[in-house]
This record gives C-alpha cells, sequence and structure tokens, in this order.
C-alpha cells in the first residue's frame, strides 16, 4: 500500500552535517519526497508533536534535545520531510532502527549516527510509528499546498 509519513532530522543531525547521509538511506528505499522544508521550531510544535510522551518524566529532556540546547546549537532548525511510497512507514522505520542508539542495529540510520548523551537519547531522526501518527504528524508540520501529489 502506498502511504506517507513523517520524517524530522533533528539539529544535531544537522550541525554535524549529516543530513544527506540521512535523505540518501530513504531514496535508497523507493521512497520519493512529496514535501520537505527547513523549521525553526518552537517550544509549543515540539510539545505538540510530542503530546503523547507529556505525562513522561523525560518529556522536558525531550524537547531541550529537539531545541538544541544540549548541543549548544543556536539555530536549531529541523529537517522535515514527508515521504511516500509502497509501505513508507515500516521501511523507515527498519531503516532509523531501535528509538535507543545503542539498541540499534550498526547498520541502521539511528546505530551509525545516534548515540547516548546528557543521559538522553540522542538519536538524529523522527519517523512516523503509525497511519494515524503519520496523518496527524504530516498536518502538524506542513499545510495540505506544501505536500505535493505524486
Amino acid at each position: 500500500m502506498v502511504e506517507r509519513t513523517l520524517v524530522l532530522i533533528k539539529p544535531d543531525a544537522i550541525e554535524k552535517r549529516i543530513a544527506g547521509n540521512i535523505i540518501d538511506r530513504f531514496e535508497r528505499l523507493g521512497l520519493t519526497i512529496v514535501g520537505a522544508k527547513v523549521v525553526q521550531l518552537t517550544d509549543e510544535l515540539a510539545r505538540k508533536h510530542y503530546q503523547h510522551l507529556a505525562d513522561k518524566p523525560f518529556i522536558n529532556g525531550v524537547i531541550r534535545y529537539m531545541m538544541g540546547e544540549y548541543n549548544h546549537i543556536h539555530n536549531h532548525k529541523i529537517y522535515a520531510f514527508v515521504f511516500q511510497g509502497e509501505n513508507a512507514i515500516s521501511l523507515v522505520r527498519q531503516a532509523l532502527g531501535a528509538t535507543n542508539p545503542e539498541k540499534a542495529d550498526p547498520w541502521t540510520i539511528r546505530g551509525t549516527f545516534g548515540r547516548i548523551a546528557f543521559d538522553e537519547m540522542l538519536n538524529c531522526a523522527h519517523a512516523s510509528g503509525s497511519i494515524e501518527d503519520a496523518k496527524r504528524e504530516i498536518e502538524l508540520w506542513f499545510s495540505p499546498n506544501e505536500v505535493l501529489d505524486a
């Protein structure tokens, strides 16, 4: 089934200049970029995105990481993409690997580029976990005219 999924490349990956490597891995899966933009992340947008974690004790750490605070990244931009293709959600999630970079297979994106620091998982990228998540997240990060019909 053709699906769409949101992919966010986080500030530390942008700062390390590895975003192209991450994008390349998804394109090699046969996925097409149908939406792309650079977003100056706000606390409000980060909290809306991670609303499902609002009651978790680590939510403020997640927000601080997304805002670039752990790496002293003052221009805390996010690269946001909508990828489309056959089984896009599961393909992207497999390529990303486990959320915890220390538990991710070494050939996955998080296994290759992620790390644990400051008692936080710095996992370089986010991707939607389900069709429902993808719909909600794409609508949060993109207006309808920013995503192409492929």
